[in-house]
């Protein structure tokens, strides 16, 4: 026999079908999932039926019997907003037909196979949300051998493959077919190769098209954090917090593609990024940030204009989103958040608690994107014409001024009054007027 050992689907098909493609070109002819087909996933009634087509040996996890309580429960839903809507959402958006085929799939399976004796259990035989990974230590998984009562114990739910013998019982975590947990974001399964005498498993790590299931998740209007999980690989807590695991030359690059891709105005983005980095370092006595927030800004200043890839009317807010939803930057939702704020403010409104994407920012934050977006936008200013007119900027800080002195060619009057009128947040974030002086090179 060779068997898939999949679970963790959550709902994202796309994974599932790379998966199951991978395993009939392996020869697998059975598959045993441990449930949680369902839950941040886009395709929740979807996955239900293909591993119903497949003929899945099926057990419920404990994502999938919390989707279908809080149907009828909704005071047991958990108080964070993404974890809510994610329960909801599954549920709504599976059929009375696949409820009802989940609801009637058993907590276990037990069954022989080959002369093993084999238990199909979404987390611990033990205790159900207890997880089994692959930081379980020995003596934990020798009390559980002595109580499960098989020898081979086919789990999932901490979403960490692993497969260790204890006592003679096979401890088989299956690892998760569409939302790993372990910072490597491809499908991951096993196959169990098993005869009388012999018993292998061999994980394996599955490519398949992200971009499709991205697309889904923000066209259903789910939230980008959902997204992000997928690309990153790890699960909602942590991808709130992600630490920034690029180095920043990968990060500019990036930052270059996605640039590239929209069909920017590399001169322009270019030279209202060295202006507005100037600038920065001009102002540094009064916003006292650090080289984190002169990346942020660098980043906004090269994709302020993207937004015109889609038409130049609201391109700004256009720039905000391309930022938040593009696959190909390596930010957390958090820092693009930020990114995608500093960018937004280049032009028309300034930042406000009105806005969802600036109110989700901490207070600090929000000040931070202020002083940045006000930045950007007195250097965008001063090539509003893009013709890169002016080379270099220096200065003075007073207690009541921020004097900006332009080395640069000849300015037209219209070019004058842009500078001024786009300096008018800068005036408002450090209460000093903006004053400009003209040096001829």
């Amino acid at each position: 026999m060779k068997i898939a050992l999949i679970g963790d689907v959550h709902a994202n098909l796309p994974a599932l079908n790379a998966v199951l493609a991978h395993a009939r070109e392996h020869g697998a002819n059975a598959i045993w999932n441990i449930g949680d087909f369902v839950g941040y996933g886009p395709n929740p009634d979807e996955v239900v039926q293909r591993l119903r087509e497949v003929d899945a040996v099926s057990i419920i996890g404990n994502y999938d019997r919390k989707v279908l309580q809080v149907l009828t429960r909704p005071s047991i839903l958990p108080k964070q907003r993404e974890k809510r809507l994610a329960f909801q959402w599954a549920g709504e958006h599976l059929s009375a037909e696949s409820r009802t085929y989940l609801a009637a799939q058993p907590d276990e399976r037990r069954f022989e196979a080959l002369g093993y004796r084999v238990l199909l259990i979404h987390a611990s035989p033990a205790a159900p949300k207890e997880h089994l990974g692959p930081e379980t230590p020995e003596s934990r998984l020798r009390e559980i051998a002595a109580m499960a009562n098989a020898d081979v114990v086919i789990c999932g739910h901490s979403h960490r493959e692993f497969a260790r013998k204890v006592d003679d019982v096979w401890f088989i975590n299956t690892g998760s077919v569409g939302r790993p947990d372990d910072g490597d974001p491809r499908a991951c399964y096993a196959i169990l190769n098993l005869t009388a005498k012999h018993f292998e498993v061999t994980y394996y790590r599955v490519e398949y098209d992200l971009v499709p299931v991205l697309a889904s998740l923000r066209d259903q209007g789910l939230p980008e954090l959902f997204a992000q999980m997928l690309l990153h690989g790890r699960n909602l807590d942590a991808v709130r917090t992600l630490p920034e695991i690029w180095d920043e030359d990968r990060v500019f690059r990036a930052v270059q593609a996605l640039a590239a891709r929209c069909q920017f105005d590399a001169t322009h983005a270019q030279q209202a990024t060295r202006l507005a980095l100037s600038l920065f370092d001009l102002l540094q006595p009064l916003h006292h940030l650090d080289e984190r927030e002169r990346h942020w800004l660098q980043y906004a200043g090269l994709l302020h204009d993207i937004g015109w890839s889609e038409g130049g009317q609201q391109h700004h807010k256009k720039s905000l989103r391309i930022i938040v939803e593009s696959p190909l930057l390596p930010f957390n939702h958090y820092e693009r958040l930020a990114i995608g704020s500093i960018a937004r403010y280049h032009r028309r409104a300034f930042p406000s608690l009105k806005h969802e994407h600036f109110a989700q920012l901490s207070p600090e934050d929000q000040l931070t994107v202020a002083v940045l977006a006000g930045v950007l936008r007195a250097a965008d200013g001063l090539d509003s014409l893009h013709r890169g007119a002016v080379h270099e900027v220096s200065g003075a800080i007073a207690s009541d001024r921020i004097l900006i002195r332009c080395q640069t060619d000849v300015l037209s009057e219209e070019e004058r009054q842009s500078a001024a009128e786009k300096a008018e947040l800068l005036t408002k974030v450090f209460a000093r007027r903006v004053e400009f002086e003209w040096l001829s090179t």
